[in-house]
């Protein structure tokens, strides 16, 4: 329950300033300073609004409940009316009405404060009525407009319990990203393999094209059984790029030696497309006090320019460790099966991560390695890789905007990779190296989500010169501002 006080200072009404005259209905008693009486007829909007606010405030229901009416019959856009008749509904069990003038307390709402406490009893009446994601919603609105870093607080708090109370869980993520070298093409026309005279020609669409990028991941579960230490969820997702190039870039078509060369036709957008869809079932379990695991079983396909990919399935193990109250240990393995449509190719992925997440008074710091092993009939997919990246997010803000700072390496080796019969010593090794610049306004948005910026660059050494590769691009899209 709200404190009195909080009521009033949050909906700028101050102590009551006069006591209203109200049919047969008692009279609140009223401070020496002010009348004791003013005929409703004759109050100011301002007075009745005083004068509603510390009914209820009193717990003078009748009266608020008249108040609130006469006020919106003088003012039917005032969010305080709206508001006392919703918290007096959610009191009486009217939870139909209290969600209708709820909603119009909020839309009405004329500061943050206001937006902040209309959103707090519509998410009260969501949780009365057990609507989840609609109480998820509204706490994510007074975490939008909290007065200040306590109710922030709370209303985080809010949002994390309501979201392991739902059954559903549900994900969106959307971005845009320009880039100089949207298709992963080569830099140099010429390709060379280290350690060998001969020289090749890369054709246009092996180059790097500029365009625009679009994604869109969707994640939704279903929670269907939970113990006191434990949950299991059904889940489904699904992944889209779609790209749209820059220009009309044309390519000539594969032709034999000695024959005409064809015309050249035109780079299809389609090209650089890709989609998955995928079921999952993962159970997570307390394992100890600050030990936390999670099993997943995954089945799905991918689709590569419109056409069939593979299918896989994938079993994934991960956990964590709290090793104090600012520091957090992770972990996973996994394995990955890939039956390639229309081809005999099969693969088997295999991986292990591990990482280590610090919050101090400055900053928050996340650092990962990584390493995997893909063994393939395909002699030419068979590799290993190992990485590392470090992540650092300032807890100070320049001015409205936060930041965060991550940068990364790895190493991908092809031992058995050929082009055209020369097989580099050692294998094909693509050494890369990354740096991102992350930018967004906590503060602005809409229902604590927030505008992002991502600003990328990316370099890749290869000693088949095919794949060295370099990138700068601009992500734009949107992520939870806590």
């Amino acid at each position: 329950m709200w404190r009195p006080e909080r009521l009033r200072r949050g909906l700028g009404l101050g102590l009551l300033a006069a006591a209203l005259s109200l049919g047969g209905a008692a009279q609140a008693e009223a401070p020496q300073s002010v009348p004791q009486s003013v005929p409703l007829s004759q109050a100011s909007v301002a007075q009745i609004e005083h004068a509603a606010a510390a009914a209820l405030a009193a717990g003078q229901r009748a009266d608020a409940l008249a108040l609130a009416r006469a006020l919106l019959a003088r003012d039917p856009e005032n969010p305080l009316g709206h508001y006392v008749i919703a918290r007096l509904m959610l009191g009486a069990g009217q939870t139909e009405t209290a969600r209708t003038e709820a909603r119009l307390s909020f839309s009405k709402a004329q500061s943050p404060r206001q937006h902040y406490e209309a959103a707090r009893v519509a998410a009260q009446v969501a949780v009365a009525e057990k609507r989840w994601a609609a109480a998820q919603y509204w706490a994510r609105q007074t975490i939008q407009f909290a007065p200040d870093a306590r109710a922030r607080a709370v209303g985080v708090s809010d949002f994390r319990r309501l979201r392991a109370a739902s059954p559903l869980s549900f994900s969106v993520k959307l971005g845009i990203r320009p880039s100089n070298n949207v298709n992963g093409g080569a830099d140099e026309r010429t390709n060379v393999i280290d350690g060998f005279d001969a020289v090749g020609w890369l054709s246009d669409d092996a180059m790097a094209l500029r365009g625009v990028a679009g994604t869109a991941d969707v994640d939704a579960g279903w929670r269907i059984a939970q113990d006191a230490k434990s949950e299991t969820r059904l889940g489904l997702s699904g992944y889209a790029r779609v790209v749209e190039l820059s220009g009309t870039p044309m390519m000539v078509p594969p032709y034999a030696p000695g024959t005409p060369a064809p015309a050249p036709v035109e780079i299809p957008n389609s090209e650089y497309s890709s989609a998955s869809l995928a079921v999952n079932l993962r159970h997570s379990r307390v394992l100890a006090p600050g030990l936390n695991g999670a099993a997943t079983v995954e089945a799905g396909r991918s689709w590569q320019g419109g056409t069939p990919g593979y299918d896989w399935g994938a079993l994934r193990l991960d956990g964590s460790k709290a090793l104090s109250r600012t520091t957090r240990l992770s972990f996973g393995a996994g394995y990955e099966h890939r039956d390639w449509v229309d081809s005999p190719r099969q693969d088997d992925r295999r991986s292990l991560n591990l990482g280590l997440g610090l919050s101090g008074k400055a900053g928050d710091w996340g650092l990962g390695v990584s390493a995997a092993s893909l063994g393939s009939t395909s002699a030419q997919a068979r590799s290993w890789s190992v990485s590392g990246s470090v992540r650092y997010a300032p807890k100070a803000q320049i001015g409205p905007v936060s930041l965060s700072l991550s940068a990364g390496v790895s190493t991908t080796v092809y031992p058995d990779y050929t082009m055209l019969g020369f097989h580099p010593a050692g294998g094909r090794q693509d050494d890369m190296v990354y740096a991102e610049l992350g930018l967004w306004a906590p503060k602005m948005g809409l229902a604590a989500f927030t505008p992002e910026v991502k600003l990328q660059a990316l370099q890749v050494h290869s000693n088949v010169s095919r794949f060295s590769r370099s990138e700068i691009s601009v992500a734009v899209g949107w992520r939870s501002a806590f």
